[in-house]
């Protein structure tokens, strides 16, 4: 047995250490039959972190044994228990902090807070024990290293003190983690930058069609797009006006606004963007596709799992905590095809595939439709929780119970552990079944899941047999509240009256409310899921003619929105009912053969950093008309953002502050998010002389992915020029869109400043680019020198910053030395003089020779 010790490679530290405690048992004199227990000695420790410490900062105090007990393992044999520790404060008070059971390897971690500056001891206490096989955590008594230790003792002990100073000053972490970035950013997020999660998100697509999770697509973490910049687009299919011979009308466009067809079903994770590919029809399944967030760029195609017709189901990022390791894993979930919207039928299965690199891991048998949540309060967080009524009971299905499993070694439990591999059975699954009620008051009932929350699941019954648009009462319905943890029952049934054969449906639950919305009247009630008990209502809301055909809401930030076809939306206190604010966009025009711009429902919406996102647009009804993709602030009801955009049923999904939505006008995938830009500046002549001026020149483009991707280059060769935040719909939809270039688009703020030979840092001024990007100022610099200037474009809610820099040397002025101008005047004045005396010496000669001449010929003639 010891030389099999020796030689055998374990992996992790417990094991290790519970191997040398039995190897160091080995080598104890053989006991005799009469004799077959022991006193084994033990030795404990304290250590403080950080020593000294800031007055009330956190310590971490560990009280750690030398070894394992000898016959510890991970879920049995024996721990050290009843461990005290004993803290004497700066004025001698005692606080003893206890008992405490060991782990595994025999330790224990625990935080301490001083409250006075000065010295504190710390001390820890073991009483010893008669080791049985037996702890609180114990999973299996029946398995144990070294049962024939059974009734040995272990002796107890008490560490040495150890002194603990705390100061005024606080003591600061010698690493620092990063602030969150004001400028463009990447996956993946360095493990040590705690404080950049609130940036990064995800989106699970946890229910049929895409959709978040089972309570609808209301994203809880990271930021939303602001304006209507589009960093990227990518096509699904042939999209648009199909060219001659067939018309181009507003009926002709390649197949785009479909109920049966779900074009687009996202799931992101880890700044990957996954979807199914599909071939005209949903159960033409073309493959796989993973697409880089932020760029566009096509990381991998895959075959659709290993049947090759499977669709992407939905995503999961599990967070496994267990003695051994830590960390998490992002799965990928596939489904076969069958069923409508995604659901698959009871005896099918899920495919589960690493999302890094689409290998299968694991698949699940028998599974039940349904849809799920996701667990983030549990140590396991990012359980897949799954909750169905089915034979009379209502289920709660956990992933994390499925995939635990009990770590054996030599036929002994080491440890409970958790990993996603393997064949497994669905009900294998199921954390409790809880038996639902069959009556009330003598009459029989049938309740099913209305709506799932994290806190409580609502089961209810629409009370009558006829059926009229498949959502009208006779006038009641039952409802009943189980706890979504544990499956207790927490209110109900009650059977509650209802406006008898209205259309009144359930439109939003989350956060303690439902709502419920009655489509003939256009009217909401509010109710609880604490209690059950109707809170206020009916709330009159807006609405036309229009706003009888659909409707749907959301619940968040306490609040409902509803919004329905005739293109109201409206927001209601869930607390008191009261209509805080309703927004409509009002009459259409021609824009539409409604007059209004209808919002439909389904997928198309989504919540997310304060924002509500809504797409217009009737998906089946012919013409196709201009509708818009747009967010309203949730807070006043107000327009944040629009821009041309239908997205048919498809959900839009909101992950690392890019909002990435599927539009009917070119079936092409639109991702809208803050986008990294470039700044440039020079100037020509960078040396002159004191006194002269320079021209600064330069540019600011939006350097997104879509600037370089084709359609896009080729038209702006030189750059993408950015553009002010109020500019940014028309600008967008000229550059992707092929609509009309705006004529009065205005570009974004340059500010200027220029750094002295000393590093000093000084105020210049500020200019705007034109539609070009372009930017040029004139400046004359103040005195001789060098100078740095730095153009900075300090960034928008559609852009990150950017700024650049360039450098002009100053020289001395001109000379301008007066005496020599005027000596040369005098000297030019001297010129003239002896040329006027040369000047009329040679007409005198001309004069006198003339006069010779003159007498000569007289002469000659006598």
């Amino acid at each position: 047995m010891e030389k099999l010790y020796c030689k055998t490679k374990l992996s992790t530290i417990a094991l290790i250490l519970v191997l040398t405690a039995s190897a160091t048992i080995v080598a104890l004199p053989a006991a005799t039959a009469q004799d077959s227990t022991y006193e084994f000695p033990t030795f404990l420790f304290v250590t403080l972190a950080p020593n000294p410490v800031g007055l009330n900062q956190i310590v971490y105090v560990h009280a750690i044994f030398s070894r394992p007990t000898p016959t510890a393992e991970g879920f049995g044999g024996d721990y050290y228990e009843n461990v005290t520790i004993e803290i004497v404060d700066t004025s001698g008070s005692k606080t003893v902090l206890g008992p405490y059971l060991t782990g595994m390897t025999g330790g224990i971690s625990i935080t301490y807070t001083p409250n006075q500056v000065g010295e504190y001891t710390f001390q820890a206490f073991y009483p010893g024990e008669i080791l049985d096989l037996t702890n609180p955590n114990d999973r299996n008594p029946e398995r144990g290293w070294n049962r024939h230790l059974i009734g040995s003792r272990l002796l107890p002990t008490e560490s040495e003190k150890v002194t603990l100073t705390v100061q005024e000053e606080a003591v600061e972490a010698p690493y620092q983690t990063p602030p969150p970035p004001n400028e463009y950013w990447t996956r993946p997020i360095y493990s040590t930058n705690w404080d950049w999660g609130e940036l990064g998100a995800n989106w699970f697509g946890l229910t049929s069609g895409g959709k978040y999770d089972a309570t609808g697509n209301v994203q809880l973490y990271g930021t939303a797009p602001n304006t209507a910049h589009i960093m990227w687009t990518k096509s699904t299919h042939f999209g648009g006006q199909p060219g001659a011979p067939i018309p181009s009308d507003q009926t002709s466009q390649y197949s785009s606004t479909s109920l049966v067809i779900s074009y687009f079903e996202p799931i992101i994770l880890n700044g990957i963007l996954y979807y199914t590919k599909f071939a005209g029809d949903s159960s033409l399944v073309v493959g796989w596709e993973a697409v880089d967030l932020r760029t566009g760029e096509t990381l991998w195609t895959k075959p659709a799992g290993v049947t090759g017709r499977e669709t992407l189901r939905m995503g999961q990022i599990l967070r496994v905590h267990n003695e051994q390791e830590f960390g998490s894993w992002a799965y990928l979930y596939s489904s076969p095809p069958g069923g409508v919207g995604g659901f698959t039928a009871s005896g099918s299965w899920y495919g589960i595939y690493d999302a890094m690199t689409c290998t299968l891991v694991a698949n699940i048998t028998n599974i039940v439709g349904t849809n799920f949540l996701m667990d983030v309060e549990g140590n396991q967080k990012g359980s897949l929780l799954g909750y169905y009524a089915s034979g009379g009971k209502l289920n709660m299905w956990n992933s994390t119970k499925l995939f635990s499993y009990a770590e054996e070694y030599m036929g002994f439990i080491i440890g409970l552990r958790t990993r996603t591999y393997g064949t497994k059975n669905w009900t294998d699954g199921i954390q409790w079944s809880v038996p639902l009620p069959t009556e009330l008051n003598g009459n029989p009932i049938s309740l099913s899941i209305a709506a799932t929350t994290p806190e409580v699941i609502l089961l209810r019954q629409v009370g009558g047999s006829l059926i009229w648009q498949g959502v009208n009462t006779e006038g009641w319905h039952i409802t009943a509240g189980y706890d979504a943890k544990t499956g207790a029952l927490l209110w109900g049934p009650i059977n509650q009256t209802l406006p008898p054969l209205e259309d009144t449906a359930l439109v939003a639950a989350r956060d303690g409310y439902y709502v419920l919305h009655n489509k003939d009247r256009k009217q909401a009630y509010g109710y609880s899921l604490v209690n059950g008990q109707k809170l206020w209502g009916p709330v009159q809301l807006e609405g036309n003619a229009w706003s009888s055909i659909h409707r749907d809401g959301e619940i968040a930030y306490g609040k409902v929105y509803i919004w329905d076809v005739g293109g109201y939306v409206s927001a209601i206190n869930l607390e008191t009912g009261e209509v805080e604010w309703t927004f409509t966009r009002g009459s259409a025009g021609y824009d539409t053969p409604f007059g209004i711009y209808p919002i439909f429902g389904y997928n198309a919406h989504s919540i997310a950093d304060g924002k509500l996102f809504l797409s217009e647009g009737i998906m089946y009804t012919p013409p196709l008309s201009p509708s818009y993709r747009f967010a309203i602030n949730c807070t006043d009801g107000s327009l944040v953002w629009e821009i041309l955009h239908y997205s048919s049923t498809q959900v839009g999904a909101i992950a690392d502050g890019y909002l990435v939505t599927w539009n009917s006008f070119d079936n092409q995938l639109y991702s809208f998010g803050k986008g990294p830009t470039e700044t440039t500046v020079s100037i020509k002549n960078n040396v002159i002389s004191q006194g002269s001026s320079v021209l600064i020149e330069g540019t600011i483009t939006d350097i997104s992915a879509g600037s370089e991707q084709e359609g896009v280059i080729e038209r702006f060769p030189h750059g993408l020029p950015a553009v002010a935040d109020e500019c940014m719909k028309e600008w967008m939809e000229y550059v992707y869109m092929q609509q009309a270039i705006p004529g009065d688009a205005t570009g974004v703020e340059v500010v200027f400043n220029w750094v002295d030979s000393e590093g000093g840092w000084h105020d210049l001024d500020r200019t705007t680019t034109d539609m070009s990007g372009s930017f040029s100022y004139l400046w004359t610099p103040p005195a001789e020198g060098k100078y740095t200037i730095v153009a900075t474009f300090m960034g928008s809610e559609g852009y990150y910053a950017s700024y650049a820099e360039t450098a002009v040397a100053v020289g001395p002025a001109a000379e301008t030395n007066l005496e020599p101008l005027e000596s040369s005047v005098g000297s030019l004045e001297s010129s003239v003089s002896n040329l006027t005396t040369y000047i009329l010496a040679v007409l005198v000669l001309v004069v006198i020779a003339l006069a010779i001449a003159v007498y000569s010929l007289l002469k000659s003639r006598k």
